[in-house]
């Protein structure tokens, strides 16, 4: 694996991401990845040098209207996943954002542990 440059607010993210049930990181070719199971709910793509969330169609539409210079809307087939320059953002939105994406991909039982924290 390439010698890669650290992404910004990795620690941050990822202690957010592995505090989630069932969460755990997978470093592929491409970049940093945070699943569940099989299914990605955050990721860090060196190639385009922002995070990626996975969320509703709807609520990536919102953001990137109401905020172009912070999120970019990215599609991957029939996914619409949201670009985010992490460094125009606090801890409480990356916080929120972050376990936002872990409970549109998480299935119901295990959001019922979040839940139940």
């Amino acid at each position: 694996m390439p010698n890669r440059r650290t992404p910004p607010k990795y620690a941050f993210l990822k202690r957010v991401a592995l505090g989630l049930p069932g969460a755990v990181e997978v470093q592929d070719r491409h970049g940093r990845w945070f699943n569940i199971g099989k299914k990605t709910f955050a990721l860090y793509e060196d190639t385009s040098e922002r995070w990626i969330l996975r969320l509703p169609h709807a609520q990536v539409t919102m953001l990137t209207e109401a905020s172009p210079g912070i999120f970019a809307p990215m599609r991957n087939g029939a996914l619409l996943w949201l670009h985010v320059d992490v460094a125009k953002l606090g801890p409480r939105d990356l916080r929120a954002y972050v376990t936002a994406a872990w409970r549109y991909t998480a299935p119901k039982k295990l959001a019922a542990q979040l839940d139940a924290r």
